[in-house]
């Protein structure tokens, strides 16, 4: 006859498991051993058996623990959770200033001559005298004047009480660090490759163009595929809205980009640069059937109902952004930070 024996789960650390392998052995198999001094052989099985019991029990304690972020303790898993959680670990802090920028201008009718202002373009540098250098952070465009970004006009010079020359003034906010750039070769795609800076301490990633000269832009998560951009407002931009320039100096533009990266923070406070999956050099709708053009029936239109596609071919899309191939990444960043530069 079989017996269903019973066993209890309830058993969390060492002494829990012994008392109740005891009580086990004691029950279930009381002719076979009923020595249980702790000298004794079956005793040593029974307390190895608790400890390793004990031992499983706390690991599965522990992992349960460091998936939830408000509990873990790793430093690894904590960085991972949140980062996630679309939060970005600072691992450093840049100083930042208010700089005062100057231009002189001529008179046109003893009035400043504005065709004449210039737009000093952001990540302008400039070394302060402890050798400490800074970056500015906006551009510095002197065309126009706002509440936000007030441009002052001052007369610089004269002639005979006539002015022949005006000063202007505007500020513009910098951060400190040290700006360097670091060259990465690519040969044949790989699906979400990964590069690491040299540097710690990084503070921004200013700019990453390929050998080709196409940008590659860092988004938050690789599915986003657009990223906002601002141009001055002109009329080789846009002649429409040149008009309205005095109102809206810069326009915002929604670019699509395929080449797209994301920065992560790995649990040494190392930069690490993710890419996308895509590995193909054709384009989306060659190598995946597109649903609004399969089997149309309008002239001239592709219908694709005769091409076999590989399924894997799925893998291979840009939908989380392309993969660097065949081509050298410049990537230029700035980095250090901390009470040294203050």
């Amino acid at each position: 006859k079989n017996v269903v024996k019973q066993v209890n789960y309830l058993n969390k650390d060492f002494s829990d498991f012994r008392d109740n392998l005891i009580e086990f052995a004691k029950t279930y198999f009381p002719n076979t051993h009923n020595d249980f001094n702790e000298a004794s052989p079956g005793m040593m099985f029974i307390e190895m058996a608790a400890y390793v019991g004990d031992v499983l029990s706390y690991y599965i304690d522990s992992q349960f623990r460091e998936s939830l972020l408000t509990y873990a303790e790793e430093k690894k898993n904590v960085y991972n959770i949140a980062q996630s959680f679309g939060y970005k670990p600072k691992t450093t802090t840049p100083s930042t200033t208010i700089l005062d920028v100057f231009q002189t201008i001529p008179a046109l009718n003893e009035k400043p001559d504005f065709r004449y202002a210039l737009n000093i373009r952001g990540g302008a540098q400039i070394n302060s005298r402890t050798g400490t250098t800074f970056r500015t952070l906006e551009d510095v465009n002197f065309k126009f004047s706002s509440s936000f970004d007030p441009r002052e006009v001052e007369i610089f010079e004269t002639d005979s009480g006539t002015p022949t020359k005006f000063l202007l003034k505007k500020q513009v906010k910098a951060e400190s660090g040290t700006i360097i750039s670091e060259t990465f070769n690519f040969n044949s795609a790989k699906k979400y490759t990964q590069i690491k800076l040299a540097n710690k301490d990084v503070i921004d990633i200013i700019s990453c163009v390929d050998s080709d000269g196409n940008n590659w832009n860092q988004v938050d998560f690789l599915a986003q595929d657009t990223v906002f951009e601002d141009i001055e407002n002109n009329a080789e931009n846009d002649p429409t809205s040149v008009t309205n320039r005095e109102v809206a100096p810069y326009l915002l533009k929604l670019k699509k980009t395929p080449r797209r990266f994301t920065k992560f923070i790995n649990e040494n406070d190392e930069t690490v640069l993710r890419f996308g999956a895509g590995t193909d050099d054709s384009s989306d709708e060659e190598i995946i059937p597109n649903p609004d053009n399969v089997g149309l029936n309008l002239p001239g239109s592709p219908s694709k109902l005769g091409v076999a596609f590989d399924p894997s071919n799925f893998l291979k899309t840009k939908t989380f952004g392309q993969a660097p191939a065949n081509t050298t990444l410049t990537i230029t960043y700035s980095y250090g930070g901390g009470i040294g530069d203050n």
